[in-house]
């Protein structure tokens, strides 16, 4: 279906039109949160559910406007060389949903959750334990008090990373262009702009959750905690690792936490 739309382009065209696409629901979508949520009056009615006491600044909104946008584009290189290859047969990624059957497109699906949970886990993890993984990511880390728009703003080669399963998972297994691309966008951008937007509702998962993670979960790995919490969907990964931590655990870990200016101190001085 999606590899049908850009038969006709070559790349280069192709990665224009993307990279377009891309920008602009970037801005359509994590713009439109941010002014509902900080620049209009609904910005009073929710202040309860704040993750922090404190309002982002208005230097940091634009360093993650800037870094998002350039992350965006650098994502959509990514689809846009996973698409070539499919449309090119170089790949397991086709357009037909009917050509591996429909039972199979749900089992494709949690094919690729399972891929991202574990790669964007063990990926995070080494990003904070590796020195030279940590001076990209510790980008990321500039905006301890995240916003809609943190959830692209990284450096451009830890988003590149980041989104490479769209252009590995094709080789992994058969999957439909519109189940890899929607799982993806659902995953990462989607529940990963809730994880920064900077609020943690009480209709969305618990901070409490052992299985979930919250806004509460993320927000505390920003702001409080570059040790814990590396899971962006669930927390089995942590769980298994050893790496969960729920407002229960906050007592008796606080003392080995480590803020992000502290860790950004170690890296230096190292």
């Amino acid at each position: 279906m999606l590899l049908d739309l850009f038969r006709p382009f070559s790349f280069f065209q192709m990665t224009l039109m993307l990279m377009g696409i891309g920008i602009f629901w970037y801005y359509l979508t994590c713009g439109g949160l941010y002014l509902w949520l900080h620049r209009s009056k609904m910005s009073q009615r929710v202040g309860k559910w704040r993750t922090q006491r404190a309002w982002p600044t208005p230097k940091q909104v634009k360093g993650e406007v800037v870094d998002g946008t350039v992350s965006m584009a650098m994502v959509m290189v990514v689809v846009s060389a996973a698409f070539w290859l499919g449309i090119h047969g170089y790949s397991g990624l086709y357009a037909d949903p009917g050509e591996y059957g429909l039972a199979y497109i749900p089992l494709s699906i949690f094919g690729v959750f399972v891929t991202m949970e574990v790669f964007e886990w063990t990926f995070h993890w080494a990003c904070h334990r590796n020195d030279l993984l940590w001076k990209v990511h510790k980008h990321h880390h500039r905006y301890s008090n995240p916003t809609a728009f943190g959830v692209m703003a990284d450096q451009p080669l830890d988003m590149l990373v980041k989104a490479s399963p769209i252009f590995f998972i094709p080789f992994l297994f058969p999957i439909w262009d519109v189940a890899l691309i929607g799982t993806f966008a659902t995953l990462n951008f989607v529940y990963g702009t809730y994880l920064h937007a900077g609020f943690d509702f009480s209709f969305m998962p618990s901070p409490h959750s052992r299985y979930l993670v919250s806004a509460w979960h993320h927000n505390e790995h920003h702001a409080g905690s570059l040790d814990y919490n590396y899971g962006f969907f669930t927390g089995f990964m942590d769980l298994i690792f050893k790496t969960r931590y729920t407002p229960s655990d906050k007592a008796a870990k606080r003392s080995t936490y480590r803020c992000p200016e502290c860790r950004n101190r170690e890296a230096e001085a190292a």
